[in-house]
Protein backbone atom coordinates (compact mmCIF):
# COMPACT_ATOMS: atom_id res chain seq x y z
CA UNK A 1 0.00 0.00 0.00
CA UNK A 2 1.32 3.42 -1.15
CA UNK A 3 1.20 6.46 1.96
CA UNK A 4 -1.51 9.01 0.02
CA UNK A 5 0.43 12.26 0.21
CA UNK A 6 -1.97 15.39 0.41
CA UNK A 7 0.96 17.35 2.10
CA UNK A 8 1.01 20.01 -1.14
CA UNK A 9 -2.59 20.74 -0.94
CA UNK A 10 -3.38 24.40 -0.22
CA UNK A 11 -6.83 24.46 -0.97
CA UNK A 12 -9.81 24.19 1.21
CA UNK A 13 -11.65 22.52 1.98
CA UNK A 14 -10.48 19.05 0.62
CA UNK A 15 -11.97 16.21 0.06
CA UNK A 16 -10.45 13.15 -0.96
CA UNK A 17 -12.10 9.64 -1.24
CA UNK A 18 -10.30 6.33 -0.59
CA UNK A 19 -11.77 3.30 -1.81
CA UNK A 20 -11.21 -0.11 -0.59
CA UNK A 21 -9.40 0.23 2.40
CA UNK A 22 -8.48 -3.12 4.31
CA UNK A 23 -7.48 -3.70 7.74
CA UNK A 24 -4.17 -2.57 8.27
CA UNK A 25 -3.50 1.02 8.37
CA UNK A 26 -3.56 3.67 5.36
CA UNK A 27 -1.12 6.22 5.72
CA UNK A 28 -2.33 9.43 4.81
CA UNK A 29 0.33 12.62 4.65
CA UNK A 30 -1.15 15.79 6.05
CA UNK A 31 -0.50 19.47 4.77
CA UNK A 32 0.69 21.73 7.41
CA UNK A 33 -1.94 24.05 6.50
CA UNK A 34 -4.87 21.80 7.70
CA UNK A 35 -6.27 22.84 10.87
CA UNK A 36 -9.59 20.63 11.07
CA UNK A 37 -9.21 16.79 9.56
CA UNK A 38 -12.17 14.65 9.25
CA UNK A 39 -12.66 10.83 8.56
CA UNK A 40 -15.37 9.03 8.24
CA UNK A 41 -16.63 5.46 6.50
CA UNK A 42 -19.36 3.65 4.92
CA UNK A 43 -18.57 0.52 7.28
CA UNK A 44 -17.67 0.96 10.54
CA UNK A 45 -13.39 2.10 10.50
CA UNK A 46 -10.88 3.21 12.46
CA UNK A 47 -8.61 6.44 12.88
CA UNK A 48 -4.79 6.14 14.00
CA UNK A 49 -3.14 9.41 15.24
CA UNK A 50 -0.02 7.67 16.82
CA UNK A 51 1.83 4.44 15.60
CA UNK A 52 1.42 5.30 11.94
CA UNK A 53 2.74 2.67 9.42
CA UNK A 54 1.48 1.97 6.10
CA UNK A 55 0.71 -1.16 5.88
CA UNK A 56 0.65 -2.09 9.26
CA UNK A 57 -1.22 -3.81 12.20
CA UNK A 58 -3.23 -1.14 13.51
CA UNK A 59 -1.79 -0.51 17.02
CA UNK A 60 -3.69 -0.34 20.66
CA UNK A 61 -4.79 3.18 20.48
CA UNK A 62 -6.74 4.29 17.66
CA UNK A 63 -10.29 5.84 17.63
CA UNK A 64 -13.41 3.60 16.26
CA UNK A 65 -15.94 5.48 14.13
CA UNK A 66 -19.74 4.04 13.72
CA UNK A 67 -20.52 3.56 10.15
CA UNK A 68 -22.28 6.57 8.60
CA UNK A 69 -20.62 9.08 10.95
CA UNK A 70 -17.74 11.34 10.79
CA UNK A 71 -14.87 12.08 13.78
CA UNK A 72 -13.16 15.51 13.44
CA UNK A 73 -9.92 15.87 15.04
CA UNK A 74 -8.58 19.77 15.21
CA UNK A 75 -4.80 20.23 14.40
CA UNK A 76 -3.02 22.95 16.58
CA UNK A 77 -1.16 25.84 14.65
CA UNK A 78 1.95 27.72 15.54
CA UNK A 79 4.62 26.40 17.56
CA UNK A 80 2.67 23.23 19.10
CA UNK A 81 3.42 20.32 18.16
CA UNK A 82 0.99 18.13 16.14
CA UNK A 83 1.00 15.04 13.30
CA UNK A 84 2.04 15.09 10.09
CA UNK A 85 0.30 12.33 9.01
CA UNK A 86 -3.02 10.04 10.17
CA UNK A 87 -3.87 6.48 8.96
CA UNK A 88 -7.15 4.62 8.98
CA UNK A 89 -8.70 0.90 8.02
CA UNK A 90 -11.65 -0.74 7.98
CA UNK A 91 -12.82 -2.68 11.80
CA UNK A 92 -13.63 -5.63 9.32
CA UNK A 93 -13.12 -6.42 5.63
CA UNK A 94 -13.15 -3.20 3.68
CA UNK A 95 -14.16 0.01 3.74
CA UNK A 96 -14.68 3.57 1.75
CA UNK A 97 -13.05 6.29 3.41
CA UNK A 98 -13.72 9.87 3.16
CA UNK A 99 -11.30 12.51 4.61
CA UNK A 100 -12.03 15.92 4.84
CA UNK A 101 -9.56 19.07 5.22
CA UNK A 102 -9.99 22.18 6.04
CA UNK A 103 -7.93 25.50 7.30
CA UNK A 104 -10.51 26.74 10.42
Amino acid sequence: MAVIDLSSNNAYPYVKSIGSVGTTQQAITLPDSARTVSVGGDVESVLVLSGVSDGGAVPADFITIPAGNLIEVNLPSGKEQRIGSIAVAASTGTANITVILEAK
